[in-house]
């Protein structure tokens, strides 16, 4: 699973394997190693009624609705992308998407990602 930041917004990649143990198993997880901590951040599909993000003791755990989630797992959607308004005037953006393949990464193992949607919608160059 990939996981990307930028400003006030968070961007989730799933593989095809990734999406099959959210399926199966509700959750998806993985971790960075620091020096000092691990840093690791997860994927659930639980009863809230939109997606909502928290970070807790180094884990940041994003929580998306089985109705989002199964229709977004079992359809070709690209992705759930939702706007949480924080109390302060602030948004925080999440994404969570199928992975597609890189083009322009040879080494990138492509056989996990999408590459039937990449072709469909055109969108083969976003990585």
């Amino acid at each position: 699973m990939k996981l990307r930041f930028e400003k006030n917004s968070l961007r989730y990649r799933l593989r095809k394997s990734e999406i099959e143990q959210l399926t199966h198993k509700g959750f998806v997880k993985d971790s960075i190693a620091f020096p000092a901590t691990i840093f690791s951040y997860e994927l659930h599909v639980s009863d809230v009624l939109d997606p909502i993000t928290t970070l807790v003791d180094n884990t940041l755990i994003t929580n998306i609705p089985l109705g989002i989630a199964t229709e977004w797992i079992n359809t070709d959607e690209v992705g759930i992308y939702h706007v949480i308004h924080l109390n302060n005037d602030q948004t925080l953006e999440i994404a969570i998407e199928k992975d597609f393949p890189c083009e322009n990464d040879s080494d990138e193992d492509k056989k996990d990602t999408f590459t039937e949607l990449a072709e469909k919608s055109g969108k083969n160059e976003i990585c």
